[in-house]
């Protein structure tokens, strides 16, 4: 967990949510260990270990879209998650995700199908679209 995540969140207007990281866990296949293979067969990876946050950001940007979209967010190994704004998450990426420390779950959920981006710990960014 990055240090202080959940007064990040708070700092953010963000409140944690048990019931998110089973909407979470459902939305991957109904366990983390169906993470893997969602990763495994990504429609988008990038490798973000040498980008500035700026890149980071941009490149989650590309993968989320529109700024004013909920999503609902997740650090797995923390048993935490929370719903807020793509521009929340764009705007506090570099407090709520740690290189080389932390795997976070970014579920996207619209009309056409529910997108599940996966920032992880070996810095790579993966992407997979789901269809409704």
């Amino acid at each position: 967990m990055p240090p202080g995540l959940t007064s990040t969140l708070a700092a953010i207007g963000v409140g944690t949510d048990s019931t998110l990281l089973d909407e979470v866990v459902r939305a991957v296949g109904g366990s983390w260990s169906e993470l893997n293979h969602l990763r495994r067969t990504a429609d988008s990876t990038v490798d973000v270990s040498e980008m500035t946050d700026d890149e980071v950001r941009a490149a989650l940007a590309t993968q989320l879209q529109d700024p004013q979209t909920d999503v609902t967010v997740a650090w797995p190994a923390d048993r935490v998650a929370a719903k807020m704004t793509v521009s929340q998450l764009l705007t506090a990426i570099d407090d709520l995700w740690y290189p080389a420390m932390d795997d976070v779950v970014i579920v996207q959920a619209e009309s056409a199908g529910t997108t599940v981006v996966v920032l992880d710990h070996e810095e790579q960014l993966t992407a997979t679209r789901l269809t409704a």
